[in-house]
């Protein structure tokens, strides 16, 4: 039996021999738009003609009534009216070089109501926007973010980074002098590492939006190969340079976190010393991961910042029963069971800052944090001639 013929769409309805479309207004926007319903011949008897006649005329019904309710700001209409228009110039067959899509006409309609009630500057940013001449900056950043394979808490950092580039350039494209512009007033505020970040998350994303064709492929990228005076950026009161915890300040640290009776911060701090690992790894480390019965007792990293830090580390002898007690004492598949998990599944990021307010207390500067264990390990093999490579 051959399928019936749809003739009826919400919103379009037959009126003699002729089709009408039909969208009722909410009370909440009627006094603005001073209807209650907008209504339009469709002139055609063909219900095909009419569904897509009728698509185009609720679909601009609905910003309008959008706009009387406040939800869409100018740019955000701008860019539902470029998505209809791109939609509509890959569907739309031209018959000649006049023949265009029924959008077009009711863009420009809105562009010269625009111009009439804002003026012309207003009209002619919107119109830029709804023909792709120009992109608000941000309108891809969450979508270009999804495409990032990186853990929460560095795709947090380059989001709100591209964050400071779109807040300082609303609009793309721009050009190569206004980036060169942004990066010297970028070092007044950070150090060079940090600045450098920022223009090469933003050259990332304004790389996405020429790739994907959000702007204009064949546009240069302003972001790229910027270059950074190596004198500039931020300055500490002092030097930054990490240096080694002494064997005296080790001591000192023990001393302290068994006084404060803090277990985790006291078993982390000696298992640092004692290899020389980072908090983020001695954080992670798993109970499967930890052999005191080999040959020679090791644990193995299996989580670090790089691949080379994925390592086997001999156990010294003096840590041993204190990992034999933690791993019987263990609740669940890590050594530190008991650590506090942030949002973005870090393990290390509530003991790090412990330990911060500990040595700061004890009257320790920035130049010397956790990460100086790795600093004083290093030290210690080189004055005992242990080669970096073994």
């Amino acid at each position: 039996m051959a399928r019936a013929t749809k003739t009826t769409l919400k919103g379009i309805t037959l009126r003699g021999n002729v089709y009408q479309a039909r969208l009722t207004i909410p009370k909440d926007a009627r006094d603005s738009l001073g209807l209650t319903e907008f209504t339009q011949s469709l002139e055609t008897s063909d219900f095909k003609v009419a569904a897509t006649r009728g698509e185009i005329c609720i679909r601009g019904w609905k910003r309008k009534i959008s706009s009387a309710r406040g939800i869409h700001s100018p740019i955000s209409e701008a860019m539902l009216w470029k998505e209809d228009l791109d939609k509509a110039n890959q569907t739309h067959l031209p018959q000649d070089e006049y023949d265009y899509p029924i959008e077009q006409d009711l863009l420009i309609d809105r562009i010269y109501d625009i111009e009439a009630k804002e003026g012309y500057e207003k009209a002619k940013a919107f119109s830029d926007t709804a023909q792709g001449v120009t992109l608000p900056s941000n309108s891809f950043v969450e979508t270009y973010m999804a495409t990032r394979n990186v853990n929460s808490r560095s795709a947090q950092q380059e989001e709100t980074r591209i964050t400071y580039g779109t807040h300082k350039f609303p609009v793309f494209p721009i050009n190569k002098q206004q980036v060169n512009q942004w990066a010297a007033s970028l070092l007044q505020q950070y150090k060079h590492g940090t600045a450098k970040s920022i223009i090469n998350n933003n050259a990332q994303y304004y790389q996405y939006l020429l790739d994907m064709g959000h702007l204009d492929p064949d546009l240069t990228n302003p972001f790229k190969d910027v270059r950074l005076s190596n004198g500039g950026g931020r300055k500490n009161g002092s030097d930054s340079k990490r240096i080694p915890w002494t064997a005296n300040q080790v001591t000192h640290l023990i001393e302290a976190c068994t006084e404060k009776g803090d277990a985790d911060l006291l078993n982390i701090t000696l298992l640092a010393a004692h290899t020389g690992a980072r908090v983020e790894e001695l954080a992670t480390l798993l109970v499967s991961s930890i052999h005191l019965n080999a040959t020679i007792p090791y644990f193995g990293i299996t989580k670090s910042k790089t691949k080379a830090g994925l390592r086997d580390v001999p156990i010294h002898p003096y840590i041993q029963p204190l990992l034999k007690k933690m791993v019987s004492q263990s609740t669940n598949e890590y050594l530190f069971s008991n650590l506090t998990v942030t949002g973005h599944m870090e393990r290390s990021s509530a003991i790090s800052k412990r330990f911060g307010r500990l040595k700061t207390r004890l009257g320790y500067g920035q130049n010397q944090v956790f990460h100086s264990f790795r600093h004083t390990a290093m030290t210690m093999f080189e004055q005992a001639d242990v080669p970096e490579n073994i």
